[in-house]
């Protein structure tokens, strides 16, 4: 297996069990994580694990796919919670770079999952896939 698609599969692996630390030496010590849709960016390895850490609910992360592209290696991860404060579910499409053989940045782009309008209806069949 190639090592950027390993790297992948063990960072989300660490963030469904919830043991955040354990990425950071998946990290390169020049880490930046950008979240697009919320115009945020995260300096540090440090910065991005804090706040996953304190993210409030308790949350699950499934990879669903992870490939090497041009600049790096893509993923979709599904993610999401079944807890009573904190209910939702999302995908994250993540696009990395490496450099020394750890990830180098992460830019992400986060979209809700949400019932189909009643006006494109007509158009669609459901995909019940996660």
């Amino acid at each position: 297996m190639d090592y950027r698609i390993e790297l992948v599969r063990k960072f989300w692996d660490f963030f469904e069990a919830q043991q955040y630390e354990k990425a950071l030496p998946l990290l390169h010590q020049d880490f930046t994580a950008i979240w697009k849709t919320t115009h945020e960016k995260f300096p540090s390895g440090s910065a991005l694990i804090q706040v996953n850490r304190d993210y409030p609910g308790s949350w699950h992360t499934i990879l669903q796919r992870a490939e090497i592209c041009e600049t790096g290696a893509v993923s979709i991860v599904w993610v999401y919670s079944d807890s009573e404060e904190e209910k939702g579910q999302y995908y994250a499409t993540s696009f990395y770079t490496f450099k020394d053989r750890l990830i180098h940045q992460i830019t992400e782009y986060w979209a809700t999952i949400e019932e189909t309008p009643i006006w494109r209806k007509s158009y669609t069949i459901p995909d019940d896939s996660k």
